[in-house]
């Protein structure tokens, strides 16, 4: 019983998830029809999203874990390369390689875009601006509390 609720709970999370992909397809290609290789464009967009939810949820993890999430890099000269680096390797290049792996890998998203309906872009454009949302509250949350 355990198993094939966790089971249906995993289906309906992946269903939602390309659904995202197949609205982010139809949505980009509407938007950039006359550039023939959409999938970075989309690539680049969720993985985008995804980042900065991963960032928000280590940001409120960081008040009361006190272990650093992101890689220690020192190979550059001062900071702010060594932490750009730091920030594409831990946030940016695990998602970008999972969404390779479940959608463009062998054409997959052919099978997505026939099972899962176009809506216009709104799921996809709704998913970019609750990221950035989610993003923001803690970045605003810290700012206040820090002023108070």
């Amino acid at each position: 019983m355990f198993v094939s609720v966790r089971i249906s709970m995993l289906v309906t999370k992946m269903s939602w998830y390309y659904s995202l992909w197949a609205d982010a397809i139809g949505f980009e290609k509407a938007k950039h029809g006359h550039i023939r290789n959409w999938k970075p464009y989309v690539l680049i967009g969720i993985t985008f999203c995804q980042s900065l939810n991963l960032a928000a949820i280590l940001l409120l993890l960081s008040n009361w874990v006190k272990t650093p999430f992101f890689l220690p890099i020192d190979i550059f000269p001062g900071k702010l390369l060594d932490g750009v680096l730091s920030g594409i390797i831990t946030l940016l290049l695990p998602f970008m390689i999972l969404n390779y792996l479940l959608v463009l890998r062998d054409k997959k998203y052919e099978e997505i875009i026939e099972k899962y309906p176009f809506r216009k872009g709104k799921l996809y454009i709704g998913y970019f601006i609750t990221s950035v949302i989610l993003f923001l509250l803690p970045v605003f949350i810290g700012f206040i509390m820090n002023r108070v």
